[in-house]
């Protein structure tokens, strides 16, 4: 095998012009039948996008012409079985091999045009599918609209590995390249493995969680003070043994973690509680936002927003009615009543307050989310309604999209500051019971199956003209509402700053808002002033952020040489300045990092910015020792140059702060104070 893909990369290394045709063919090949078991298409295939990967040949054309060749090579197999129908069956080498047609048949037999999708991606049978659709008549169209979208989603996946590790060859030396790519297909591998187990876990324990349930369906008969919750939970369909007791359990298992939720929040507080503490300081200091983001998170938020659902509500009530479908209609309508009155109840027994941070308060209270509530209620109560009569195995897949349209619209009232966290998991919990009632009573009789592709264009519709509408009136209202409230700057005295230094926090905060890193650095004065005196000490910017920065760092290669992925906070802000520089020993990259620390000093009205400067960690060094990053600050480490000095005076004071964040153990620390020759 290697004596023809070693060759093959040479010469296309040497003659890349040909690389698009070499694929073409290759591609191809390895789909026709019979020939694909000879042609190693997925090595060689995995070689060239090694060759994309690392630049030699086009990335972008040479996916297309893998993609055009999966097409034709299938399209080869499939008319060949098309022509010759049963005829193959006598010819070379199926004559002598014929259960390997069987293996084809049986396939496509089972999964039908999914066949040619899934039989892409399937080794033993990819070749043969084709030819085996072709001779069970299958349409041509039917094939053609397989083939294409299969072809589409094979050629990348296949070529995937070889061009992470060309990509990574141009960042890292060989042998590290390799390293990494195998641990990133480790992973992988380990993730597809995982899941498959769930799914043969799941379907294993299927049967004896039926059994079980049987049994104490039976006995709830057979009960005397019981038997009438089996009236309730009776299902049309006799096959059901059990009637609807797991729709009973996961009601009864939603309302008791609800009420507990309710409870604990109630008496500890929203604000206290560590989880929406977390959630709250990560989404505020983000370093992803920005103002294109914040408007997709508002127009995510919309689709939750109760006055673009309720004429969703009102016209497929309607449209139901008109159809006929009276019962259908009327547990829409308790669909959306429930949610409404449940949300506005709740919020106002509980009355939990909002989080701070936003410029105008939401004036309503906070507990449970009803944006969240309504999102699962609707996008997946409706979509329930519509795939309700359908009988497929891939049933399960239909709920993905409105189930990722919920989470989203759930993540962006975090994003936006609008809920804490125990808010949007109150608002799933209530929407799960909800959806569970309305399940329970609209499955105690048989009921027509609704239109659903009507239903769905009708909803889709609704959706559109409603949100456009809404979006249009509210959306600069609601863009300034959810605007980040900073707080006011705080005046301090010079005089005192300089004396006593107490006036300022111990420690800076990570992305999550727990203290990290010790502050010990204070510099009042003009940025654009330090920033250019730093440069003139031999400070620099860090490089951008890169793929082979950000292999190093998750890798733990020379990842003292990068800083890490993710910056340190300060009041949910990001550093306004961050340099670095070499040292000679110990010989690691040192960082400064300063921060806008809200103040100013009186009466020069001169900005204080606060900052650390460490030594640049590894990554994983808390998993064996002890973080060393911390350095001991003196003037010499910021400015090894003095003449730099001559435009600032500086002096060490020695404060008491605790070892760690809550300790009460204390330790003496130096901070430097510098500050410019005017304040």
């Amino acid at each position: 095998m290697s004596d023809f893909v070693s060759p093959l990369l040479q010469w296309l290394n040497a003659n890349p012009e040909w690389a698009g045709l070499a694929t073409f063919l290759i591609s191809a090949a390895e789909s026709v039948a019979i020939i694909g078991t000879i042609v190693p298409g997925s090595i060689t295939m995995t070689a060239i996008g090694t060759l994309a990967g690392a630049g030699v040949i086009p990335l972008g054309p040479t996916i297309l012409w893998a993609t055009l060749g999966a097409i034709v090579g299938d399209g080869i197999s499939y008319w060949m079985g098309h022509y010759f129908k049963d005829r193959i069956k006598s010819m070379w080498p199926f004559r002598t091999n014929p259960y390997v047609l069987d293996k084809g048949e049986a396939f496509v037999h089972k999964y039908g045009v999914m066949s040619v999708f899934i039989g892409r991606f399937v080794g033993p049978v990819r070749a043969l599918v084709p030819l085996v659709a072709g001779m069970l008549g299958m349409k041509p169209f039917q094939f053609t609209l397989a083939n294409v979208a299969s072809a589409i989603g094979w050629a990348p996946a296949y070529m995937l590995p070889g061009i992470l590790l060309g990509a990574a060859s141009l960042e890292l030396p060989p042998d590290i390249a390799v390293h990494v790519i195998l641990v990133f297909l480790f992973l992988l591998l380990f993730t597809i493995l995982c899941f498959w187990l769930l799914i043969k876990l799941t379907m294993l324990l299927k049967d004896r969680i039926n059994m079980v349930q049987t049994k104490l369906w039976r006995k709830l008969q057979n009960s005397r003070y019981l038997s009438p919750t089996t009236v309730i939970l009776k299902h049309y369909d006799a096959s059901k043994t059990y009637g609807q007791f797991s729709l009973a359990l996961l009601f009864l298992l939603t309302c008791i973690l609800l009420i507990s939720l309710l409870t604990y929040v109630k008496l500890v507080g929203a604000q206290n509680l560590l989880v929406n503490d977390v959630t709250f300081h990560f989404f505020r200091g983000l370093s992803l936002r920005s103002a294109a983001l914040d408007a997709l998170m508002i127009n995510i938020t919309l689709l939750g927003q109760k006055n673009v659902i309720l004429p969703i509500y009102i016209v497929v009530i309607a449209s139901l009615i008109l159809m006929r479908r009276v019962r259908a209609a009327a547990h829409v309508f308790l669909l959306g009543f429930l949610t409404a009155s449940s949300v506005f109840v709740v919020k106002h027994l509980i009355s939990i307050p909002r989080p701070w941070g936003l410029i105008q308060s939401i004036e309503t209270f906070s507990m449970p989310s009803g944006h969240a509530t309504a999102a699962v209620t609707t996008y997946l109560g409706l979509t329930w309604l519509l795939v309700y009569a359908i009988k497929t195995k891939f049933r399960g897949l239909l709920y993905v999209v409105p189930f990722i349209l919920a989470m989203a619209i759930s993540i962006s009232r975090l994003y936006l500051g609008a809920h804490w966290f125990t808010d949007v998991l109150a608002g799933w919990l209530m929407g799960t019971a909800i959806l569970t009632v309305v399940a329970i009573s609209y499955q105690r009789q048989p009921e027509r199956a609704i239109p659903s592709l009507k239903i769905l264009f009708i909803i889709l519709v609704t959706l559109a003209i409603s949100f456009s509408w809404y979006h249009h009136i509210r959306f600069a209202t609601l863009a300034q509402a959810y605007r980040q409230d900073q707080m006011p700057p705080i005046a301090v005295n010079g005089a005192e700053w300089w004396l006593r230094n107490g006036n300022l926090p111990a420690y800076q905060v990570s992305l999550f808002g727990f203290p990290s890193q010790r502050i010990n650095l204070e510099w009042a004065g003009d940025l654009a002033e330090i920033r250019d005196s730093l440069f003139l000490a031999g400070w620099s910017k860090p490089p951008a952020r890169n793929l082979g920065s950000t292999i190093h760092r998750i890798t733990d290669i020379s990842s003292t040489q990068y800083l890490p992925m993710i910056s340190p906070q300060y009041l949910d802000n990001r550093p306004e300045l961050i340099l670095t520089r070499f040292l000679e020993s110990p010989k690691r990259m040192v960082v400064i990092r300063l921060w806008d620390s809200n103040r100013y000093l009186e009466p020069t009205q001169a900005k204080l910015w606060v900052g650390t400067v460490s030594l640049v960690p590894r990554s994983y060094s808390w998993l064996y020792r002890a973080n060393n990053r911390e350095l001991e600050i003196d003037i010499q480490l910021i400015f090894p140059n003095p003449d730099v000095l001559k435009h600032w005076q500086w002096k060490l004071l020695e404060t008491t702060v605790p070892v760690g964040y809550g300790s009460n153990k204390w330790v003496k620390r130096k901070v430097l104070l510098i500050k410019a020759l005017h304040i």
